[in-house]
């Protein structure tokens, strides 16, 4: 009787897992493309399709693309998995490695752990990480080494050497600073607009941040109403970026960029000049024509540190969930160091002061004296060198 029970037990748990297979296959299945060319075999895999434009123009050279957003399968190489249950999507990341066979595996993604517990399965395969803008303290928060598969890579690439320390304490690597990828691969040009102001917009919906941006931006319009002067806004994103994405979500895309437009002249009426960022290498452009930079959280503000832009930043306390600083996550000790740059409170009198510093400063001066303190924080290595040069060595 005992040995019935024990044995329909067991049946009962067959069945449970199996269905609970057959559930994860339904629920993936829904979400899938599905193609039935198998890929042609290329020394370089992306993982993840986000910036794969870039990537083209990093490296020069064809790959093929694990797409994990919008996830398309190739039923060929899913097939074994049918046969065995097994439906994981790491599953057939794996096998569709296996098949490609290539020399390198590159991300600019670096927040999909997956990526990183794939290279214990391939000693042979080089994984690269290149991180692709900021991240804040709730990006690492709660982060361990993982004891069972431990997350490494071969090569992780970081916009600025304090970032090291965080990624270094749950995965393996070797790091080396690479500055912002996509800034990399513009060139520096001379400054058009001299003496003015440009905001880089970047507005976020939650309370704190709202009320914090409304504070500021009412104290920047106060002083350049003193100067005689208007504000020149970098707008955050243009519609015209996503023509790919379809009219629905075009018209999204287009109502919030109405909405960052409306939100500013709301506090400047028409003392300010809109900029809009119709191709990811205008913005540099734009940014590129004015000597006077400010901005809050940005990574475009740390960007424009690596092009020796005179540049103030406005910190909120708390951003994303966690306590903020600029810098982070640099020591809060050199926050002493970005006096001369950086607000200590948000009061008119502190935004006054940042804003005069670099009004009065030269060129010269900045370069000479304040660019080596914050130097640290953006690195340009031109057209991503470093990164170029590890590629082609391990292909």
């Amino acid at each position: 009787m005992l040995e019935i029970t024990l044995k329909e037990l067991k049946i009962k748990k067959l069945k449970k897992m199996l269905f609970q297979r057959i559930a994860v296959f339904i629920q993936l299945f829904n979400n899938l493309k599905f193609t039935f060319i198998l890929p042609k075999p290329k020394k370089i895999l992306l993982f993840d399709e986000g910036h794969s434009e870039l990537l083209k123009v990093i490296i020069k050279k064809d790959f093929n693309i694990l797409r994990v957003r919008r996830k398309k399968i190739n039923i060929l190489i899913y097939l074994k998995q049918i046969i065995f249950f097994d439906f994981k999507f790491s599953t057939y990341c794996k096998n569709y490695i296996k098949f490609i066979s290539p020399k390198v595996v590159i991300t600019l993604n670096t927040k999909r752990e997956e990526f990183y517990k794939l290279k214990h399965s391939f000693n042979n395969i080089y994984f690269i990480s290149v991180m692709s803008g900021l991240c804040y303290n709730d990006d690492f928060k709660n982060k361990k080494k993982d004891t069972l598969i431990p997350l490494q890579c071969d090569y992780f690439f970081v916009v600025n050497k304090y970032y090291i320390n965080k990624f270094q304490k749950f995965i393996k690597s070797e790091f080396d600073v690479l500055g912002h990828h996509k800034n990399n691969l513009v060139g520096v040009n001379k400054t058009k607009f001299k003496g003015e102001f440009l905001f880089i917009s970047r507005l976020y919906k939650d309370k704190y941040t709202m009320n914090f941006n409304k504070i500021l931006l009412n104290f920047i319009n106060l002083y350049l109403s003193r100067h005689n002067k208007k504000l020149h806004i970098l707008l955050k994103g243009d519609a015209t970026l996503l023509k790919k994405v379809g009219p629905e979500r075009l018209e999204i895309v287009r109502r919030m960029h109405e909405e960052e437009i409306n939100f500013y002249k709301k506090i400047f009426k028409s003392n300010c000049v809109f900029y809009n960022s119709s191709s990811w290498k205008k913005k540099y452009q734009i940014l590129d024509n004015f000597d006077n930079i400010i901005s809050t959280y940005s990574g475009m503000g740390y960007e424009a540190i690596s092009r020796k832009k005179k540049i103030v930043f406005f910190a909120p306390k708390k951003f994303s969930g966690s306590n903020y600083y600029f810098g982070w996550p640099a020591p809060l000790d050199n926050q002493k160091k970005y006096n001369f740059f950086s607000s200590k409170n948000l009061t008119y009198k502190e935004v006054e002061r940042v804003l005069n510093n670099i009004k009065n400063c030269t060129q010269y001066s900045w370069e000479k004296k304040y660019y080596p303190v914050v130097k640290d924080q953006s690195y340009f290595n031109k057209d991503n060198k470093k990164l170029k040069d590890i590629i082609l060595k391990l292909i």
